[in-house]
């Protein structure tokens, strides 16, 4: 499990930017795969929660590319909530803006 909420935070979304499967949470069969991401999700704060849930659905959806997402996380700061509130707003626009 990662100790800083942040890092996790931030490894998660990169994965998901990247491509990257699961680095974060290579585990020995689906159940320790399951027990690890339960853990490391309820470390995050709520708002790094629901932009970390919001990312995995608009990726999911197909509303952002992997690119898109990683060029975004370059150029923003999602250390600080200001960070973390401007990718939740980020990720809403872009979906008002496809009509969703």
């Amino acid at each position: 499990m990662i100790d800083d909420p942040y890092d996790a935070f931030l490894e998660f979304a990169t994965e998901l930017a990247d491509g990257d499967r699961w680095k974060l949470l290579r585990a020995d069969g689906w159940a320790d795969f399951e027990r690890r991401l339960a853990e490391t999700v309820a470390d995050l704060s709520v708002r790094r929660r629901q932009a970390l849930i919001m990312l995995l659905f608009a990726l999911v959806e197909e509303l952002v590319a992997p690119a898109d997402v990683r060029s975004w996380l370059d150029g923003h700061d999602v250390a600080s909530d200001e960070g973390i509130e401007a990718l939740i707003a980020w990720l809403r626009e872009t979906r008002k803006s496809l009509g969703r």
